[in-house]
């Protein structure tokens, strides 16, 4: 009787020992389960949303940015000393139109075709004055483009002045040239309000005669 309960202790004992062990392998596997899944996430890279957002715009815009044109220069703001420089015609398809005076409704003595470039001596108000195959007048300033400006060494500034002759009036001419046409005169003594220089020769509007007179004959009033 002793030695059958020996043999039932023995198997008991085997077959707890038999699932300890089971548990013992169970728990192993699990571990290592755990443990390569652990070793899988630390290598997977970390993307977050705003970087996966990032990288679908980076790959999806493949427009090139549009190259931004240069502003037209203005050529009264930025040209040389009284607005001197060289310009470019740039009106739609008609010539531009050479005037006697500085205004729209002034004869046209010339014109100078599109895309031609001009050299302007000086600006007043929204004209510029030239000397266009020696002739010589007013362009509106609207119809030109600033190419490069010139810097001038201007010795007379805009502004009043009064007539200095000896005895006779001064001349009042149709280009700031000493044999031009007379247009009218200025008694002397007569003040008077220069507009625009070029050199020696300032731009009046006399009694409604516009024209140039020669610094020569002028003083600061």
């Amino acid at each position: 009787m002793a030695k059958k309960l020996d043999a039932n202790k023995i198997i008991l004992i085997i077959a707890a020992g038999l699932i300890a062990i089971a548990i013992l392998i169970t728990c192993v596997a699990s571990i290592y389960e755990h443990s390569l899944k652990d070793k899988n996430d630390e290598t997977k890279p970390d993307v977050s949303v705003s970087d996966t957002l990032k990288d679908n715009e980076n790959k999806g815009d493949t427009t090139k940015p549009a190259e931004s044109k240069p502003a037209t220069t203005k050529p009264s703001d930025n040209a040389g000393k009284n607005g001197a420089g060289k310009y470019k015609v740039v009106t739609q398809n008609d010539p531009l139109g050479i005037r006697i005076q500085a205004a729209k409704d002034s004869e046209r003595v010339s014109e100078i075709p599109k895309g031609s470039e001009i050299e302007i001596l000086t600006v007043y108000d929204k004209w510029g004055y030239v000397n266009y195959d020696g002739v010589g007048g007013w362009v509106a300033m609207e119809y030109v483009e600033l190419i490069s400006a010139t810097n001038v060494n201007v010795k007379h500034e805009p502004g009043k002045y009064t007539i200095a002759t000896q005895d006779d009036p001064l001349g009042i001419r149709t280009k700031p040239e000493q044999d031009a046409e007379r247009a009218g005169e200025v008694p002397k003594g007569e003040t008077v309000e220069i507009l625009a220089v070029y050199g020696e020769w300032g731009y009046v509007n006399y009694d409604g005669i516009n024209g140039w007179l020669s610094f020569q004959y002028l003083k600061n009033a």
